[in-house]
């Protein structure tokens, strides 16, 4: 069944695999460290930090207007059958945006091997209608997609998360602002997309 996010994605993310790492996936994309990698670092200091990055860079890549759909995969053994995810109740402030709430049974070819069943659910909203931590404590695969900057937000774990898009400009401001907090692993390569040119990832 084609939906409205069904085309956005055929629109400006075509071929695109919602699967980590997605940083690796998009044509253009910023991958942030956002817990001290220091193992001296107290659980407390740790926590704090990726609490603070993560809330920082959502706030920074969304304005309240600006119109999402929230994504959660969900893969399940035979049998059983997709439920009701409560991490949609307690990340969202305003219950009636859980009318747009959908779950749809997609392909999945790893599943389909496995004898697996996949599932995606989502949900259509504004930034100002979510409680924004929520959804970052939940254990579940969650893209955040941005129709409004045409961007994608993956908090993967608490190491790290990765923001995409289908081009450089929507994420320019987030690139220099963010700078310090990009991944040291993948900085060259980020540094490449946005014009700071390295040689080993020339063509």
């Amino acid at each position: 069944m084609s939906t409205s996010f069904d085309r956005y994605m055929q629109d400006k993310f075509p071929g695109m695999q919602l699967e980590p790492p997605l940083f690796y996936n998009a044509d253009v994309g910023i991958r942030f460290e956002i817990g001290d990698p220091d193992p001296l670092v107290s659980d407390q200091q740790y926590f704090e930090q990726v609490r603070h990055r993560s809330i920082q860079l959502f706030r920074s890549a969304h304005n309240n207007d600006d119109e999402l759909y929230i994504v959660l995969i969900l893969h399940l053994r035979p049998q059983v059958r997709p439920f009701k995810i409560k991490v949609f109740r307690n990340a969202v402030k305003n219950k009636k945006a859980l009318k747009k709430l959908s779950c749809n049974s997609i392909e999945w070819a790893d599943d389909e091997e496995d004898g697996w069943s996949a599932y995606r659910y989502v949900l259509e909203c504004r930034t100002s209608d979510l409680k924004t931590a929520n959804l970052f404590s939940s254990d579940y695969r969650i893209y955040i997609f941005n129709a409004t900057r045409d961007t994608i937000f993956h908090f993967y774990d608490s190491r790290g998360l990765d923001i995409v898009s289908n081009a450089t400009g929507p994420l320019q401001a987030l690139y220099h602002t963010y700078n310090d907090w990009i991944l040291d692993y993948d900085r060259e390569r980020v540094d490449h997309m946005f014009h700071r040119i390295h040689p080993e990832y020339e063509d």
